[in-house]
């Protein structure tokens, strides 16, 4: 089961990068196509990123892991202001607070999930 967990959370930065990296044009198109719910997209984006990595971790390396999506939740914004001539992608505090609390949310409800879907996996596999 980890194995699945890990090859969708790879696909899943994968996409995820692309899609907070590639360019927009016009950025109102953004805002005008999903109103308010724009601003929470980070949210439940990187709720979702955070609870893959949590399922799929080593149970000895979580504050790597947190430490390494912290990072990348930071790293995303940044790289849109580097990009910004290119990409039509801004920088903003907000975005980054917001993927920070995600990450947060993620790694929370997939802490508490954890012995729901991988325990009962991990005695499946012993019988096999």
């Amino acid at each position: 089961m980890q194995r699945v967990i890990h090859r969708f959370t790879i696909f899943y930065v994968i996409v995820l990068t692309l899609l907070l990296e590639l360019p927009i044009d016009p950025p109102e198109f953004v805002e005008d196509f999903g109103g308010p719910l724009v601003r929470h997209a980070h949210i439940i984006t990187f709720t979702l990123l955070g609870f893959l990595v949590e399922l799929g971790r080593n149970k000895a390396s979580m504050r790597f892991w947190v430490s390494i999506l912290l990072l990348y939740a930071i790293g995303t914004d940044v790289l849109q202001w580097l990009l910004h001539p290119i990409c039509h992608r801004c920088f903003d505090l907000y975005d980054i607070l917001n993927n920070i609390v995600g990450v947060f949310l993620g790694t929370l409800i997939g802490h508490f999930c954890r012995p729901l879907v991988i325990e009962p996996n991990k005695s499946l596999d012993k019988k096999e």
